[in-house]
């Protein structure tokens, strides 16, 4: 069912500030945005952005309420999947008990499709479907990075092995790695349909709520981590280390200084042949 990541969004409060950087950082192009009205998503409104580079795009949203929202940060909003007909998805996710936010499904600025889910029934996680418009399921690399897709969301989680169950449960996933993670929790990582989600234990679980998957994390894929360091560090971005690490599911992965892209966790992966 979900073929793709199309983005992640984001939360700003200074959306002119983030779509120059997201310009300067990746080459992006601003792809379209306007007003936004109030929403599920964004109860207070707005305005928003998407910015394309490589094969992916971000969504920048700037609320009118900015309670919460911290000067040169952006905060990790949403998850937008890609499916052929939202309608037929909209059907079978609500026979196996999803429930969807809003009337009905709504087209964006741009043309795609989209329909939120009810949170409730996504870990309180703010994910929507996308139908994108006809013709333009695999556009040509775009401008700047050329980042191939996005290959996962991660999230924290306080039950590791309860969140896996749910994803295997709920989207016929499969468990493809996990174990013991560099920061002393444990992760793991399930394929379901052609995306992928990482799910991490910190080892300190003891604020967290129950059943409330936090954002933490999105993975960008790029044909070699070497190469495309280069290209990013003229762009003023830097690198947590100096050579990628492999994970568990044999993908090899270098995390970004998050002082370098506005307190947001992100990295590059390179897929195993």
């Amino acid at each position: 069912m979900f073929q793709k990541i199309q983005h992640i969004g984001y939360l700003t409060p200074d959306l002119d500030e983030t779509v120059a950087w997201f310009e300067k950082s990746f080459g992006a192009v601003n792809g379209g945005g306007g007003p936004l009205n109030a929403s599920y998503a964004v109860p207070s409104g707005g305005r928003n952005a998407y910015m394309r580079f490589g094969r992916v795009e971000a969504e920048i949203i700037e609320p009118t309420d900015k309670h919460g929202l911290t000067s040169g940060r952006v905060a990790m909003h949403h998850v937008g999947y890609v499916v052929a007909d939202i309608e037929q998805s909209m059907t079978e996710l609500t026979a196996k008990g999803f429930k969807f936010a809003g009337p009905g499904a709504f087209t964006n600025i741009i043309g795609q499709q989209l329909r939120y889910f009810d949170s409730s029934t996504t870990n309180g996680v703010l994910v929507h479907l996308t139908q994108l418009p006809s013709g333009s399921d695999d556009p040509a690399p775009g401008d700047g990075t050329e980042i191939q897709r996005i290959i996962h969301a991660g999230y924290r989680v306080k039950d590791l092995d309860k969140a896996v169950a749910w994803y295997v449960d709920n989207f016929q996933g499969e468990l493809v790695g996990g174990g013991p993670s560099r920061t002393g929790g444990r992760n793991a990582f399930v394929n379901f349909a052609q995306v992928q989600v990482e799910l991490i234990q910190p080892a300190d679980t003891a604020s967290m709520s129950d059943d409330v998957h936090d954002m933490d994390h999105v993975g960008y894929v790029v044909g070699d981590i070497p190469s495309c360091m280069g290209s990013c560090q003229d762009r003023g971005l830097l690198f947590v280390a100096d050579t990628p690490n492999t994970n568990s599911a044999r993908q090899q992965v270098l995390y970004f200084e998050t002082e370098t892209t506005l307190g947001s966790r992100m990295h590059l992966t390179m897929l195993p042949d």
